[in-house]
């Protein structure tokens, strides 16, 4: 498991502020004197600036950033912390304080400033899903009852766990006739509940007029990464709903590992936001929208280009988990069946997406990127996303990756903000609907993707739609 520690200090070693915060300040500063001492020397004698100090099973890296000097300790308990992966992790905290550090004054930053600072980027390496945590779900506070519906309302029996979302979620699951939507199935969906500033994942498991429930509730700073581990969570559902009590199924939950969204796992050297531009100059807009919801998107091509498309395209899924089959040719299909359409980014060959269209195995609707005639066919567009690409696709890869990042955050929060309509009845929901709408501030298109990435995770507002 990797754990990390980022120090702020000034480019003459005093100490702003670190995360998490140490135990003893005094060794922390003592630490932090040394480091930055070493820095200076190396700089003097050699003439070049240290870039990092390892031993045993941690690393200590150093970024100089305008005026400062950003820290980072990174504690590899399993040895398998390669150096491309220490490479893009440095990149993107660069990237990610740059502009936040941009015209600070050493001398004035207050402490509480310098802790914002560092917030935010430990908020960034989750976003780019540098997780810090391999088990982030552990920390989750359990809660499982069963509700008894009845015309004349609902009755929590058999609680196990307290809080006072619990009556929250069982108005919700009887007001949107969850029990009927559940029946002899189970699922899960997401909750936000924003006067308890936490968020809840909801197991539902219905037959007829009782519902056995299970509730996860997590602090609302685990957002991103319960909305991106959404259908990882589903899947292992179905998996684990099988001859399991609701506590087996709530304790087998929580030991999901975190396998990281696809992004994390490439060099971001070998993407090119530019090459996007220049091989998909029609529509990449359609493009961009299927990928931020999470629509299946057909790349048609030779395979060399296919495989670079598909990997420059992970920039916009950075908040999904996102699955991926590079090439499909015949005889996987012929195998494997439609099964290996399942993925949300295919590539093939032109000749075989045009017998899939003539077998009905893949629809006219879906998008599809034709790299032979540089364009995208889809229903839907994102201008915002799209404006935003051509704002800064010929900067550095990681600032494009974090700056489409902060975007997709903005996304996901509002998609969890609309998630808690369901605590309400469905005209009171419609009347929130619109008041968040106009005082969200945000585009038409954007406050659209948000609504469709809502009823992804919560499906019982897809009344909202």
């Amino acid at each position: 498991m990797l754990n990390i520690k980022i120090s702020l200090v000034t480019s003459t070693g005093i100490l702003l502020a670190s995360k998490p915060e140490a135990v003893d300040d005094t060794r922390q500063i003592l630490a932090t004197g040394l480091m930055t001492a070493l820095i200076s020397f190396s700089k003097e004698v050699h003439h070049r600036e240290l870039q990092s100090i390892s031993y045993h099973d941690r690393t200590v890296s150093f970024i100089r950033v305008h005026d400062f000097v950003l820290i980072l300790e990174t504690i590899d308990e399993e040895s398998n912390l390669t150096e491309q992966f220490l490479n893009q992790l440095l990149e993107k905290l660069k990237a990610c304080t740059g502009p936040l550090l941009d015209g600070a004054d050493p001398n004035a930053i207050t402490e509480g400033e310098a802790s914002i600072i560092l917030d935010r980027c430990l908020q960034d390496i989750q976003l780019l899903n540098l997780s810090i945590s391999e088990q982030p779900l552990k920390t989750a506070d359990i809660s499982y009852f069963t509700i008894i519906h009845s015309d004349k309302g609902w009755e929590i029996k058999d609680k196990v766990g307290s809080g006072s979302h619990i009556p929250m979620i069982a108005l919700m699951l009887d007001n949107l006739k969850a029990n009927e939507r559940y029946k002899d199935k189970i699922g899960g969906l997401l909750t936000s509940l924003e006067d308890e500033k936490s968020i809840a994942y909801t197991v539902v498991e219905s037959l007829g007029n009782v519902s056995k429930v299970g509730v996860l509730k997590f602090p609302q700073s685990m957002n991103l990464v319960l909305f991106r581990l959404h259908n990882l969570l589903n899947n292992e559902l179905e998996n684990l709903g099988k001859d399991k009590n609701m506590q087996e199924i709530l304790n087998g939950l929580i030991e999901l590992d975190d396998p990281g969204n696809r992004l994390s796992k490439l060099n971001l050297e070998d993407l090119s936001p530019t090459f996007l531009d220049r091989t998909i100059s029609k529509n990449f807009e359609k493009a961009i929208y299927s990928a931020i919801v999470g629509e299946p998107i057909y790349i048609v091509g030779d395979k060399p280009t296919v495989k670079l498309v598909i990997d420059s395209l992970s920039i916009f899924t950075q908040h999904l988990q996102t699955s991926v089959n590079p090439w499909i040719n015949e005889e996987d299909m012929s195998k494997n069946g439609k099964c290996v359409l399942h993925a949300r980014l295919c590539g093939m060959s032109s000749s075989l997406y045009n017998k899939l269209l003539e077998d009905g195995q893949i629809s006219t609707s879906e998008t599809n990127i034709n790299l032979e005639a540089s364009r995208v066919n889809g229903e839907n567009s994102s201008t915002h996303f799209k404006k935003l690409f051509d704002t800064v696709k010929r900067l550095s890869i990681a600032e494009v990756v974090t700056k489409i990042v902060h975007d997709l955050e903005k996304l996901v929060n509002l998609s969890l903000e609309l998630t808690s309509l369901a605590l309400f009845d469905k005209e009171k929901a419609k009347s929130k609907l619109k008041g968040l709408s106009s005082a969200s501030g945000n585009v038409a298109s954007f406050f659209k993707k948000a609504v469709v990435l809502a009823v992804n995770i919560n499906p019982l507002i897809d009344y909202l739609v």
